[in-house]
């Protein structure tokens, strides 16, 4: 799917915006031998005309498919330039929050405490609380003594 900056680039350029033009108002499509090859292939790769035949033809569609949001993550709006600002009370989205800061572990190594609380001071300046509910929620395991903590491997997280 293009995004709508691809295909502004794509008709930023007078001469390609001309020819995008004469092949839109070609009712059968313009022949590729009237158009500079360089220009069209732009154009096709931006989705904008297709090639088929010799002829150059328009592909309206593509502006509409452009404007169409795609699937929106729901942890996108827990975060602002790379740090967490809402940690989610409970719900699927704290799960998804939980599963994504995991994934900062790597299963079956171990780490300090300190450790963690870089890896999570990061994301959060509450690393504590992140720790907890990692912990709570057996994506992150401590040690009986508290001073290492590991990710489980997959397949006993899973079970």
């Amino acid at each position: 799917m293009a995004v709508p900056e691809a295909l502004v680039s794509a008709l930023a350029d007078e001469d390609r915006l001309q020819l995008f033009a004469r092949i839109c108002t070609a009712p059968d499509g313009l022949d590729a031998s009237h158009a500079p090859a360089k220009l069209a292939k732009r154009l096709v790769g931006a989705g904008l005309v297709t090639e088929a035949g010799g002829r150059y033809r328009a592909v309206p569609s593509v502006f509409r498919d452009a404007l169409v949001k795609a699937p929106v993550d729901p942890l996108d709006a827990l975060f602002r330039h790379g740090r967490l600002v809402s940690i989610p009370h409970s719900g699927k989205r704290r799960q998804l929050l939980l599963a994504y800061l995991a994934e900062r572990f790597e299963p079956g190594r171990l780490y300090t405490e300190q450790d963690v609380r870089e890896k999570l001071s990061m994301v959060h300046d509450d690393h504590a609380t992140l720790r907890r509910y990692l912990v709570d929620e057996g994506l992150l395991q401590r040690s009986n003594d508290g001073g290492a903590y590991g990710r489980p491997s997959e397949a006993r997280a899973a079970g």
